[in-house]
């Protein structure tokens, strides 16, 4: 028996604490992002800009990175990631302003888009059989999961007793042991047969950077900036270059026949949605938790955390639903349970908005992640042929970091667009109203340097019910576009996915 089938559990462990460093790093952010911005006096569009960086420069080449993988060896590109990664979030960790902050979050995301797509690649060529591959990724899917969900209470431990320093630093240990555990226990693959396209990597490294800068930066300014524009134009016309070209190469890097299938086109949507509901949640509830109702950042963390219960027990449950179900009400189902989530903070989101509509909100749309993750990947996987699986896994990979790019840059513009419009309608000194329209968090600091009790009590009510109208209408949005999507998945979803090629 091969050495990789023997130690394959152990394996997704090692495959597993490797890409807990991706999503935990993320989500101890999201928490710390209140104390970055009064320590180093960011404004919205630079904390939107310390989350949206590392997923530009992660997004942009992970395809290419999986290719490469799939050439050179996926082991050796996952550790190669790892060490990237960690020396990475030291840098961040030392910075001392946002642009020092946003140059070292762009260089985790390179180090990130090496770790990425070898998980999902080792995966698939460690587990033959299929039901132990769908509980394998099942627990993947569990994993990513509760470490998007533990990030937050982590982060809340760290600011609430150290600084947001150590939300970076803490990746320098887990790093370590991911890297000494991945060296002992996981074997190399590669496809042997491989050849390097090299034009279709540059043209590809191109476009997806134009297109995510566009998206970020529409988010951030409008769709009508000239920047915005011709980084389009340039992301959409390099795109039709590399679809060009990759059609008519004998050795093309991505199978477009994959996009033919629809176990691949729909969950790869259904995940993505799933990631941009999950981002931005996490994005905007933790400024609100800790800047409007003056929840700690510990709080905050312990306030999300019902969202990890859910998503682990709908991971737990996925392989048997998926079993008594099927594929489409799986994967449907789950993205429609989530939305109910967002449907209780349509209904209840106020300033003083009631703890059991947090906890059951954040529960709900946790175990609609959970129940529909776990198969939308396993049909993803199955039908890659198994020699693509790096560029198969990037892919996958890149249609979820440009999901939760544009979570934040699309929420974030129109959250912070609603905010600015009441913003501008409140009489103020100059200096005071543009204290107020940086961000939330820097108009309360405003607001409680004036000595003025009365005005600081009216100001504040005003400044708050704009941030949450801001939030009101974004959640409305996500649950129309969530239910839809939900209900052309149990429609267009055949039953079963195919097995992967071999």
């Amino acid at each position: 028996m091969p050495y990789s089938y023997e130690k394959r559990w152990a394996g997704l462990g090692a495959l597993c604490l490797a890409m807990s460093i991706i999503t935990l790093d993320n989500t101890v952010l999201d928490v710390a992002l209140p104390s970055i911005s009064n320590d180093l006096s960011a404004s919205m569009s630079e904390l939107q800009w310390i989350v949206d960086i590392y997923i530009l420069f992660f997004a942009s080449i992970l395809i290419t990175i999986g290719a490469l993988g799939d050439q050179f060896g996926r082991k050796r590109f996952l550790k190669i990631g790892i060490v990237l990664f960690s020396l990475a979030s030291l840098g961040a960790g030392l910075s001392t302003s946002t642009a020092e902050l946003i140059l070292f979050r762009s260089l985790s995301g390179f180090g990130a888009a090496f770790i990425m797509p070898s998980t999902l690649s080792i995966i698939t060529h460690m587990f033959t059989d299929s039901d132990e591959r769908m509980k394998a990724i099942g627990l993947w899917s569990m994993i990513f999961g509760l470490s998007q969900g533990f990030g937050p209470l982590i982060g809340g431990f760290i600011i609430e007793y150290t600084s947001w320093h150590w939300v970076f630093f803490i990746n320098l240990p887990i790093g370590l042991i991911a890297f000494v555990y991945a060296s002992w226990v996981l074997p190399e693959s590669h496809n042997k047969n491989a050849k390097a396209d090299l034009v279709g990597m540059l043209l590809c490294v191109i476009f997806l950077f134009a297109l995510t800068y566009g998206i970020i930066e529409a988010g951030v300014k409008s769709l009508s900036d000239a920047t915005v524009q011709i980084s389009l134009i340039i992301g959409l016309t390099v795109c039709a270059l590399f679809i060009f070209w990759e059609r008519r190469c004998s050795h093309a890097m991505i199978p477009f026949e994959l996009f033919k299938k629809r176990t691949f086109t729909i969950p790869s949507f259904a995940i993505a949605l799933i990631v941009f509901g999950m981002v931005g949640s996490m994005f905007f509830f933790s400024q609100l938790f800790q800047t409007v109702q003056g929840y700690s950042a510990l709080q905050a963390g312990l306030l999300l955390m019902p969202m990890t219960l859910g998503v682990a027990i709908g991971s737990k449950i996925s392989p048997n639903a998926l079993k008594a179900y099927g594929m489409p009400l799986s994967i449907g189902g789950g993205i429609i349970i989530s939305a109910l989530g967002m449907v209780l903070f349509v209904f209840t989101i106020t300033i003083h908005m009631p703890l059991w509509a947090i906890l059951v909100g954040f529960l709900i749309q946790g175990f609609g992640m959970g129940l529909s993750m776990p198969p939308s990947t396993h049909s993803i996987m199955s039908s890659i042929p198994k020699e693509k699986a790096g560029v198969g896994s990037a892919l996958n990979d890149t249609t979820i970091e440009l999901s939760a790019a544009m979570s934040i840059a699309i929420l974030g513009s129109y959250v912070n667009h609603i905010y600015l419009l009441h913003v501008k309608e409140i009489e103020a000194e100059p200096s005071l109203l543009k204290a107020l329209q940086n961000s939330i968090q820097s108009a309360h600091q405003a607001i409680a340097s004036l000595p003025n009790v009365a005005a600081h009590d009216h100001l504040l009510t005003l400044v708050n019910q704009a941030f949450i109208d801001g939030m009101y209408h974004t959640m409305i949005v996500g649950c129309l576009l969530s239910i839809l999507s939900g209900s052309l998945a149990i429609w267009l979803l055949p039953n079963n996915a195919q097995e992967p090629k071999q």
